[in-house]
Protein backbone atom coordinates (compact mmCIF):
# COMPACT_ATOMS: atom_id res chain seq x y z
CA UNK A 1 0.00 0.00 0.00
CA UNK A 2 1.81 3.32 -0.74
CA UNK A 3 1.39 6.11 1.45
CA UNK A 4 -0.55 9.28 -0.27
CA UNK A 5 1.45 12.72 -1.32
CA UNK A 6 2.52 14.39 2.08
CA UNK A 7 1.17 11.50 4.20
CA UNK A 8 3.72 11.10 7.24
CA UNK A 9 4.68 7.42 8.18
CA UNK A 10 3.22 5.96 11.17
CA UNK A 11 6.50 6.45 12.98
CA UNK A 12 6.87 9.89 12.46
CA UNK A 13 3.13 10.44 12.95
CA UNK A 14 3.55 8.46 16.52
CA UNK A 15 7.10 10.35 17.29
CA UNK A 16 5.00 13.46 16.63
CA UNK A 17 2.28 13.02 19.08
CA UNK A 18 4.37 11.39 21.97
CA UNK A 19 6.86 13.87 21.76
CA UNK A 20 4.22 17.00 21.11
CA UNK A 21 0.55 16.89 21.76
CA UNK A 22 0.68 14.01 24.54
CA UNK A 23 3.20 15.42 26.09
CA UNK A 24 0.67 18.78 26.63
CA UNK A 25 -2.38 16.77 26.53
CA UNK A 26 -1.68 14.45 29.06
CA UNK A 27 2.03 14.87 31.01
CA UNK A 28 5.35 12.96 31.19
CA UNK A 29 4.76 9.58 29.80
CA UNK A 30 6.45 8.13 32.68
CA UNK A 31 4.45 9.65 35.34
CA UNK A 32 1.43 8.96 34.00
CA UNK A 33 2.29 5.52 32.87
CA UNK A 34 3.26 4.99 36.87
CA UNK A 35 0.14 6.49 37.92
CA UNK A 36 -1.86 4.34 35.66
CA UNK A 37 0.90 1.30 37.30
CA UNK A 38 -0.61 2.37 40.74
CA UNK A 39 -4.51 2.28 39.88
CA UNK A 40 -4.62 -0.97 37.96
CA UNK A 41 -2.42 -2.42 40.67
CA UNK A 42 -5.20 -1.55 43.49
CA UNK A 43 -7.53 -2.62 41.51
CA UNK A 44 -6.69 -5.90 40.02
CA UNK A 45 -4.92 -6.50 43.78
CA UNK A 46 -1.80 -7.28 41.42
CA UNK A 47 1.49 -5.85 41.28
CA UNK A 48 1.78 -4.02 37.60
CA UNK A 49 4.62 -1.94 36.54
CA UNK A 50 4.65 0.55 34.02
CA UNK A 51 5.96 -1.51 31.57
CA UNK A 52 2.94 -3.81 32.39
CA UNK A 53 0.12 -1.20 31.61
CA UNK A 54 2.33 -0.14 28.34
CA UNK A 55 1.75 -3.98 27.09
CA UNK A 56 -2.11 -4.22 28.08
CA UNK A 57 -2.31 -0.67 25.69
CA UNK A 58 -0.30 -2.57 22.89
CA UNK A 59 -2.51 -5.45 23.48
CA UNK A 60 -5.96 -3.53 22.86
CA UNK A 61 -3.92 -1.62 19.92
CA UNK A 62 -3.54 -4.83 18.40
CA UNK A 63 -6.87 -6.72 18.94
CA UNK A 64 -8.85 -3.82 17.60
CA UNK A 65 -6.14 -4.03 14.31
CA UNK A 66 -7.32 -7.54 14.50
CA UNK A 67 -10.98 -6.70 13.78
CA UNK A 68 -10.86 -3.76 11.81
CA UNK A 69 -8.12 -2.06 10.28
CA UNK A 70 -7.20 1.59 11.16
CA UNK A 71 -4.17 3.50 10.88
CA UNK A 72 -4.73 5.16 14.54
CA UNK A 73 -4.12 1.49 16.16
CA UNK A 74 -0.83 1.25 14.32
CA UNK A 75 0.21 4.77 15.22
CA UNK A 76 -0.79 4.20 18.81
CA UNK A 77 0.89 1.01 18.93
CA UNK A 78 4.04 2.48 17.84
CA UNK A 79 3.70 5.45 20.21
CA UNK A 80 3.26 3.06 23.33
CA UNK A 81 6.17 0.39 22.12
CA UNK A 82 8.17 4.25 21.87
CA UNK A 83 6.62 5.22 25.79
CA UNK A 84 7.44 1.19 26.72
CA UNK A 85 11.12 2.23 25.49
CA UNK A 86 11.54 5.22 27.69
CA UNK A 87 10.37 3.94 30.63
CA UNK A 88 12.79 0.89 30.12
CA UNK A 89 15.90 3.29 29.59
CA UNK A 90 14.82 5.76 32.57
CA UNK A 91 14.81 2.85 34.81
CA UNK A 92 18.60 1.91 33.45
CA UNK A 93 19.60 5.05 34.25
CA UNK A 94 17.86 5.47 37.93
CA UNK A 95 15.54 8.09 37.20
Amino acid sequence: MEKKEGEKSILAEAEEIVNGSRQSDYGDANESFSRIATIASVMTGKELSPEDCCAVMMAVKLVRESFNHKRDNLVDLCGYAHIMNEIRESEKKGE
